[in-house]
């Protein structure tokens, strides 16, 4: 408890008063205590970002796996059928693919938010 309250009071600064039961706000999220388990929303991401890059890009074979994998459901592992959608999951490219999106995406955030506002880098 006391750690959860130090994290909020770190967070949010001094300006903020901390209610103490703010301090019992870890049992509510399962991340800290359930089984290991929030690999997969990077993973998901991952996956949904190399599926959504081929069919954008007008790969039609790539749209037609696709909906083969939406319509097997849960027939097999998930790691196969997104393997057999194109996507091996035990590669490092899907995640390095989605990595450097995100950092251009946020290089593009960064060079709007700078011409709009002047709004620098702190790096």
């Amino acid at each position: 408890n006391e750690l959860t309250r130090e994290l909020y009071q770190r967070y949010f600064g001094p300006a903020f008063a901390i209610h103490p039961l703010y301090a019992h706000n870890w049992c509510r999220i399962p991340h800290y205590y359930y089984n290991f388990y929030v690999y997969k929303y990077a993973t998901g991401f991952s996956a949904a970002t190399a599926l959504a890059q081929r069919i954008l890009a007008g790969d039609e074979a790539a749209r037609d796996a696709y909906l083969t994998f939406l319509s097997r459901g849960s027939s097999d592992y998930s790691i196969q059928l997104l393997k057999d959608a194109g996507v091996d999951m035990t590669q490092p490219g899907p995640i390095e693919a989605t990595t450097h999106l995100l950092d251009r995406l946020l290089d593009e955030m960064e060079g709007l938010m700078n011409a709009e506002f002047g709004v620098r880098n702190s790096e």
